[in-house]
């Protein structure tokens, strides 16, 4: 069996285990809300105690559930639906949409833009690719001391840049290598999924991301991104010609 082949076949077996696995989780889930329905029904130290333990086996459950959910997404790939789009209005959205909870973190956004930003993608999951970078970049900061997080856009040429930086803890040494490898997460209850699907979506779109970090002081995330897919070649022509292998735009 060819590796394509080999690849294939195993994306679609581990699919279908993904299936597997959701059907009793989705059994497990709902009786596992029954019994809480009818323990509400109990005042007995007994029966909150059994509570407590049904609403800790739900997080687990729903956990579980969004490991699946990603992992599907994941080995299925996405169905990119490509149109013009204005990548300036969809990231002023989405600093808007996440203002409240900078506010909360004790976060500044900024957004530092040049010219246009009309470029060829599919919007919805670019956005969420942005989204994924952004809540790492909000993860990253305590929230006592504050800090900033900061995003740059520019087209130059056949190539859109986009940055997101933080001003939090950094990324260390000894994990660099393993950022965007599936179910890898430092965080407490990720499923380690967020920035290998960032990486999935990016790569989709012809595109390339990679960063940079310094413990303690923060990280930056960059993605190039082609403004056309039609010129694709333009990314890979400039990554091959940069010193290190890497493009900026």
């Amino acid at each position: 069996m060819s590796n394509p082949s080999r690849l294939e076949f195993l994306g679609q077996l581990a699919g279908g285990l993904a299936h597997e696995i959701k059907n009793p989780l989705s059994t497990i889930k709902l009786t596992l809300q029954l019994l809480e329905e009818d323990t509400r029904k109990d005042d007995s130290l007994t029966a909150q105690r059994a509570r407590r333990k049904i609403e800790l086996l739900l997080r687990e459950v729903a956990h579980l559930d969004d490991i699946v959910q990603e992992f599907l997404a994941f080995a299925r790939g996405h169905d990119l639906k490509l149109v013009q789009t204005d990548v300036r209005e969809m990231i002023v959205e989405l600093l808007e949409f996440l203002g409240a909870e900078a506010n909360r973190r004790n976060v500044r956004l900024h957004f530092d833009y040049e010219g246009r930003l009309d470029v060829v993608v599919d919007a919805r999951y670019l956005r969420q690719a942005l989204l994924n970078l952004l809540t790492n970049a909000f993860d990253a900061i305590d929230s006592v001391k504050g800090g900033e997080v900061i995003v740059r856009a520019r087209i130059k040429g056949d190539l859109l840049g986009l940055e997101v930086t933080d001003t939090g803890c950094g990324i260390a040494a000894a994990n660099r290598d393993r950022m965007f490898r599936p179910y890898f997460t430092t965080k407490k209850g990720g499923t380690g999924m967020g920035l290998a699907m960032v990486q999935r979506i990016v790569q989709e779109h012809g595109g390339q991301i990679t960063f940079e970090s310094e413990e303690g002081k923060g990280t930056r995330f960059i993605v190039l991104l082609p403004v056309d897919p039609g010129k694709r070649s333009a990314l890979q022509a400039m990554v091959a010609t940069s010193p290190g292998g890497e493009a900026r735009p």
